[in-house]
């Protein structure tokens, strides 16, 4: 289960959520875009009353390589690809992707494949722009393949190394979309 951030209340969970990651890890916390879509992970609870748990966050944010505040384009140069360049405007950045650890390898990372289809039938995307954890990057291309492509050498941190990563959106949707027929 998910929601897109529209509420102040949510937006509250989500930022203590993310938060919460930044300080855990020693993460440079981005300022949260004006234009960006939030989204909170929600925790898959029964019953009358229950409360929801946020368990995750993501932001999908407008790609402007000029923006000062481009959580990718600061860090890595991927305006420098012709193929980027050229779909500029239906390219976004993802930012702020988290599972609370209590929650990882349980079968939550799916709901984001959710998200990102909900958002790629609404927006119309051709890439995703990410700097993602070296390990997590691991595992992206290993569930999804060729649809996410390292495009430079990985960014070498205090505490992890950072790749920078292109999804081909409409690879992704063939993916999804053959998942689901299968399911």
């Amino acid at each position: 289960m998910y929601e897109l951030v529209q509420t102040a209340k949510q937006q509250r969970q989500f930022t203590a959520t993310w938060e919460y990651f930044c300080d855990e890890f020693g993460w440079v916390n981005d300022p949260y875009s004006e234009d960006g879509f939030r989204y909170n992970l929600l925790l898959d609870t029964k019953g009358f009353l229950k409360r929801k748990k946020v368990i995750g966050t993501i932001e999908l944010i407008p790609y402007n390589p000029t923006n000062p505040n481009s959580t990718v384009e600061g860090r890595f140069a991927f305006s420098n690809f012709p193929e980027i360049d050229r779909y500029q405007d239906r390219t976004w950045e993802i930012d702020k992707l988290c599972i609370h650890q209590d929650y990882q390898r349980q079968g939550y990372f799916s709901t984001f494949s959710h998200i990102l289809y909900e958002h790629a039938m609404n927006h119309h995307p051709k890439y995703y722009l990410a700097l993602v954890e070296k390990k997590f990057y691991r595992m992206l291309r290993f569930t999804f393949g060729s649809c996410f492509e390292q495009k430079g050498d990985a960014l070498i941190g205090p505490g992890t190394s950072l790749v920078p990563t292109c999804a081909d959106v409409e690879s992704l949707i063939k993916f999804y979309n053959t998942k689901m027929q299968i399911s």
